[in-house]
């Protein structure tokens, strides 16, 4: 499985650290000296220049000065690479710092730029805007830029302008991660079916329960059940509980059918059927009970998270769908509104001869030969181009052959590909061509499985619009956004643990906790939220593909 991208958490950090921290100047008119951003100057292509990169390697590479790629890079691309390497423990405050400090590097290959950053550093004339480099070199990007849902809507700034280049990683599985995973065998066991409504999953978890088995569980550190569970009577994307409706912006945990889903979550842990450790407790104790066939229901991204594919039972555990609510609601939260924040910038200490190369270079990435040699490294060791007749996951050709569980196997390493590092462009093309599709339970057939389950079960059951992932706040607006984000944020997940252990009443406290919210300053915080957003983001084209779910169920 591809790993997901850092979060949008991680972002907020970064952006709320470099606004506190002192800037390297306060022009709003400075240039880059060294690079003509009209790209019209003559560059010699042939010669091999130094350019210094910001990066932050994955654990599994070994050495990024020796790495396959890099010297690939510098044969192809003539670019050699110094690099300014930042472990992703602390690279946010590195990158801050280096900001701050004047002491940056030509560019930040695999930096994290939330829209308020690239409104500040284009301000400051620390970085660059890359508009005429990337209609003059980078005709893939380009088409990308056009056809990608959200890509050209994150790189846009409001003055029109591009600045930089996200990674851009269509994980279908990813983007409906709030699955429900059910052992089907205990529901063959007691004569069971599989739930589609709120009543019929509570008849479920009460045999359940009546017959041994913790019903449903969940984990601190993994995935929460209550998000599932919340979409069945009001829309929960289970990050910032932002709506769209009409293009208007709402709060979903003032509104009653969040009321009415804290109700039916409370009544399910008062009868013990929500596990009363699925707060607290650890992934590895899920792994257990799962291994121990001692729990019915587990909320988790993909199964072989919490039970290992060779166990007996691990074809027994299936996605259940979204659940109707009373009133007929029925979502799945859906986090696909990326990118969320600019992953490669140029700075002013760039030449011309700099950008054009690393450019050429991005947009090569941006094609699926690209991305997979950036990946995977050279064709051979990890990967091989697809033979005539070799089905990806869609049930279209394939274009390649990636043994991605040798790959990423626990605590392997490697030297040959920078493996996610930088811009990478993991679009549907590649994502249903990156490898072979094979019956999705078997040994190596993991991503036909999260294929197969989000599109039979999950796609398509978001709302026609959602709050956009890229948002425009001013820097000296973003810090007052982000702290109200913080403490009503964590007003709301308080108050829906209480609401949930009984510590709060639903009935007489509600009123109370809205009001609450209200003196938090909620009022204001959608009112901002409302204008930075330039518009929706129309999710029109993330919809189930019925003839995908019939190859891969094909499949045997």
């Amino acid at each position: 499985m591809i790993r997901i991208n850092r979060t949008v958490l991680a972002v907020m950090m970064a952006s709320i650290m470099i606004i506190l921290s002192a800037c390297s100047g306060n022009s709003t008119e400075s240039t880059n000296k060294n690079a003509s951003t009209n790209s019209n100057g003559a560059v010699d292509e042939n010669k091999v220049v130094d350019v210094s990169f910001f990066a932050v390697p994955s654990s599994d590479v070994i050495d990024l000065k020796t790495n396959w790629f890099t010297g690939y890079v510098k044969e192809t691309f003539k670019l050699n690479i110094q690099w300014n390497i930042a472990p992703s423990s602390d690279y946010l405050a590195k990158q801050s710092l280096l900001l701050s400090s004047g002491n940056y590097p030509d560019a930040f290959w695999s930096g994290s730029f939330s829209p308020s950053d690239i409104l500040k550093y284009s301000k400051q004339g620390i970085i660059v805007p890359l508009n005429a480099y990337i209609e003059k070199y980078a005709p893939n990007l380009t088409k990308a830029m056009e056809t990608a849902p959200g890509l050209k809507q994150a790189m846009t700034a409001p003055d029109g302008n591009i600045y930089g280049v996200p990674s851009y990683n269509s994980c279908i599985h990813c983007y409906w991660g709030q699955k429900f995973w059910i052992n089907t065998d205990d529901l063959n066991k007691f004569g069971l079916s599989m739930p589609t409504t709120t009543d019929e999953l509570t008849n479920v978890l009460q045999t359940f329960k009546d017959n041994g088995l913790i019903p449903l569980s969940g984990t601190s550190d993994g995935f929460d059940p209550t998000i599932f569970l919340m979409n069945a009577f009001i829309y929960d994307n289970g990050s910032d509980f932002f709506n769209v409706e009409d293009g208007k912006v709402s709060y979903a945990p003032v509104q009653e059918g969040w009321k009415k889903g804290l109700t039916y979550i409370r009544d399910l842990y008062a009868k013990g059927l929500l596990d009363k450790q699925a707060f607290s407790q650890k992934g590895e104790v899920i792994k257990q009970l799962a291994a121990q066939n001692k729990v019915g229901v587990v909320p988790y991204l993909y199964s072989a998270g919490f039970i290992d594919t060779a166990n007996p039972n691990y074809p027994n555990w299936s996605t259940v769908p979204p659940l109707k609510g009373p009133d007929g609601t029925q979502y799945a939260a859906f986090s696909g509104n990326t990118p969320k924040s600019l992953t490669f910038v140029v700075t002013k200490n760039a030449t011309e001869e700099q950008i054009v190369r690393m450019i050429k270079l991005v947009d090569f990435i941006y094609t699926p030969e690209g991305t997979q040699m950036m990946n995977f490294g050279q064709e051979g060791k990890y990967w091989t181009k697809a033979g005539d007749g070799v089905k990806g996951l869609s049930g279209e050709q394939a274009l390649f052959i990636t043994q991605s569980d040798k790959f990423y196997s626990a605590g392997a390493k490697q030297n040959e590909g920078w493996n996610q590092m930088g811009p990478i462009f993991q679009n549907t093309t590649w994502r249903n061509g990156f490898v072979e599709a094979k019956a999705p339970f078997s040994a190596d057939g993991l991503e036909s499985l999260l294929m197969l389950e989000t599109m039979k079960n999950y796609a398509g059951h978001q709302p026609k619009q959602v709050y956009p992932g890229v948002i425009w706040i001013q820097p000296q607006e973003y810090q007052n956004f982000a702290l109200l984000k913080t403490n009503i944020e964590q007003y709301v997940k308080q108050s829906m643990a209480q609401f949930i252990n009984g510590s709060k009443s639903i009935e007489n406290d509600w009123q109370t906790y809205v009001e609450g919210l209200q003196k938090l300053g909620l009022t204001q915080y959608l009112e901002m939220a409302q204008k930075a957003m330039t518009e929706p983001f129309d999710t029109s084209a993330f919809q189930s593909d019925p003839k995908t779910v019939e190859f891969l169920s094909s499949l045997k």
